[in-house]
């Protein structure tokens, strides 16, 4: 009789509730994981949209440019466009799982959901960087003008002054958000593993 732990042992208690938690909330998970690829079929939607609302005002801008260096800029462009495009695509679209895969349980499922998420917050610049260098050889013959012009009359930095200011306040807005979505992601990914280390095997 002592080897067995009284009924209000406070360690009982908790092992029982953590175990009873997990089994209740499997559908949850499960629905819950089914939500997160929804927003992500959304979002990969809303993606491809843009893009390609961007590849056309590439080619209009295309038509209407006579430079050289310029149009060789949008077609540069328009193919990074085009590359972060199909990879923020099959980055966010969800992956239909192998014939002869095992069925995932809803922590597994929310788990890796929620891993794909953080991770397509957290690459940002690797879908930047492609169209980089189309946008700095589209606007390189307008840049060398401009600087000359700034150079003999440094008053023209004045006109430009309230776009620094906008970009600066949506670099202050858009870096702390996106720190904080992904604390959010990573807290979310702990409790599910805290949860699924509690759970029987």
């Amino acid at each position: 009789m002592r080897n067995n732990p009284p009924d209000n042992d406070p360690q009982t208690i908790w092992q029982n509730q953590i175990t009873e938690k997990v089994n209740m909330s499997a559908t949850q998970f499960m629905e819950k994981a089914e939500q997160l690829r929804a927003r992500s079929r959304w979002m990969a939607i809303a993606n491809d949209v843009t893009h390609a609302a961007a590849v056309v005002f590439i080619g209009f801008l295309y038509a209407q440019t006579t430079n050289t260096m310029s149009r060789a800029g949008l077609i540069l462009l328009a193919a990074g466009v085009l590359y972060v495009a199909f990879q923020a695509h099959k980055r966010l679209w969800p992956q239909a799982s192998a014939p002869d895969s095992p069925p995932y349980s809803g922590l597994v499922a929310y788990r890796y959901e929620l891993q794909r998420s953080r991770d397509h917050a957290r690459n940002i610049w690797p879908m930047v960087a492609p169209i980089i260098p189309g946008a700095i050889l589209y606007a390189l013959p307008v840049i060398v003008p401009l600087v000359r012009n700034i150079l003999a009359n440094p008053a023209i930095l004045m006109n430009a002054v309230p776009l620094c200011v906008l970009f600066a306040i949506w670099l202050v807005i858009m870096f702390p958000r996106r720190k904080r979505k992904l604390r959010k992601i990573q807290s979310e990914i702990d409790m599910v593993n805290r949860l699924a280390g509690s759970t029987p095997h």
